[in-house]
C-alpha cells in the first residue's frame, strides 16, 4: 500500500491529463470535463510536480505532450476504464447479468471493441466489461471470466476455443518504406531498425520467431523492444522502424495507409486468436458470449 501512496497520483489529475492528451487543448479538455481552464491547468501542473518532470509543452497553438508521456498515456485510458468497471461491478446488483473479458490493449481498441458492440446489440440483457492490459492474464487471476489471446494460454487451468485465424507480416510507415531497396529481401530488412515486443508473453510472436521461420537461423536482436504492442504500433506509425503487423490489429492502419506491408513474407499465427476459459467456473453470460463468439465445438486443453 505504501507503494500506491508514493507512485499513484490522484485520479482527478490523471483524468485531467487524459482529457488534455485526447483533445490537445486545455480549453477543450475543460469543456469535456465540465471544469474551468484554470482547474485543468492546475491539475496538470500538480501531476507534473508529482511525477517530477514536464508532461506537456504549452503554446498559443495548444498543448504538445512530451516524450515522457508515451508510456503513461498509452496505459492510462485502459487503467481508468478498468477502475470504472471495477467500481460499477461492485455497485451492481448481485443478480446482474454481466461478464468480464481479459484482452490486450491493442486488440481491445480494435477487433474486440467491434465484436462486443455486435454482441450487446444481439444480447442487450448482458453487459460485457473488458479488463485490458499488456501484462500476462495470470497476473489478474480471478478477475475475469474469459480471455481473448493468441495461441495457447500460459496457465494449465484454462481451456481454449478458436475464434479466427490471423497472420503476421512486416509493416512500416510510408516514410520508412520509401527508403527500402526496390528489390527487397528479408536479409536486407535486417539493416533497418526492427521494433519488437517483450518475449515475456507467449501469445505474441517476435522478430526472432518470424525470421527463424523464414530460414534466418541467427537473427539480430531488435533495436527497440516495447512491453506493449500498442506502443510499438504507434512507434511504427511514426516511422521509427519495421514492425511485425498482426492483421486483425492493424487492419484500420492498412486501410488508411499509415502502415503498409513490406514484401511478400507472412506467417500464420500458431493457433490463431482463441478464447480461453475455465470450464469449471463458467457463468451463464460467459457461456452465451463464448457460444456466440466461438460456435465451433473444437476445444483445446492447455498444457
Amino acid at each position: 500500500m505504501k507503494r500506491y501512496r508514493r507512485l499513484v497520483p490522484s485520479t482527478s489529475r490523471l483524468i485531467a491529463f487524459s482529457a488534455v492528451a485526447k483533445t490537445g487543448n486545455i480549453t477543450a479538455a475543460a469543456d469535456l470535463l465540465g471544469l474551468t481552464q484554470a482547474a485543468v491547468s492546475r491539475q496538470l501542473r500538480e501531476l507534473e510536480d508529482f511525477i517530477g518532470r514536464p508532461l506537456a509543452i504549452r503554446s498559443s497553438k495548444g498543448v504538445r505532450l512530451t516524450q515522457a508521456r508515451q508510456r503513461l498515456i498509452a496505459e492510462l485510458p485502459g487503467a481508468l476504464d478498468q477502475i470504472c468497471d471495477a467500481v460499477e461491478a461492485a455497485a451492481a446488483p448481485e443478480n446482474s447479468s454481466s461478464l468480464t473479458v481479459f484482452c490486450d490493449h491493442s486488440l481491445t481498441t480494435t477487433w474486440l471493441s467491434r465484436k462486443i458492440l455486435e454482441f450487446e446489440r444481439q444480447h442487450p440483457e448482458i453487459k460485457v466489461q473488458v479488463l485490458s492490459s499488456n501484462r500476462r492474464p495470470s497476473v489478474f487471476a480471478g478477475q475475469f471470466d474469459l480471455a481473448v489471446l493468441y495461441g495457447r494460454p500460459d496457465s494449465g487451468t484454462f481451456q481454449s476455443k478458436p475464434i479466427c485465424p490471423d497472420r503476421v507480416f512486416p509493416v512500416a510507415a510510408p516514410s520508412v518504406l520509401a527508403t527500402l531497396p526496390a528489390e527487397k529481401s528479408l536479409d536486407a530488412l535486417l539493416d533497418y531498425p526492427l521494433l519488437d515486443i517483450s518475449e515475456t508473453r507467449r501469445d505474441w510472436l517476435t522478430w526472432p520467431d518470424f525470421l527463424k521461420a523464414h530460414g534466418i537461423a541467427k537473427p539480430p536482436k531488435p533495436k527497440t523492444v516495447f512491453d506493449s504492442y500498442a506502443i510499438a504500433l504507434e512507434a511504427a506509425r511514426l516511422g521509427h522502424g519495421l514492425l511485425l503487423g498482426w492483421e486483425l490489429v492493424i487492419e484500420n492502419h492498412l486501410a488508411d495507409g499509415s502502415l503498409q506491408s513490406v514484401g511478400p513474407w507472412s506467417l500464420d499465427c500458431p493457433g490463431g486468436l482463441r478464447l480461453h476459459f475455465n470450464h469449471g467456473q463458467m457463468i451463464e453470460p460467459a457461456s452465451i458470449f463464448m457460444q456466440w463468439l466461438c460456435p465451433s465445438d473444437e476445444t483445446e486443453v492447455s498444457g
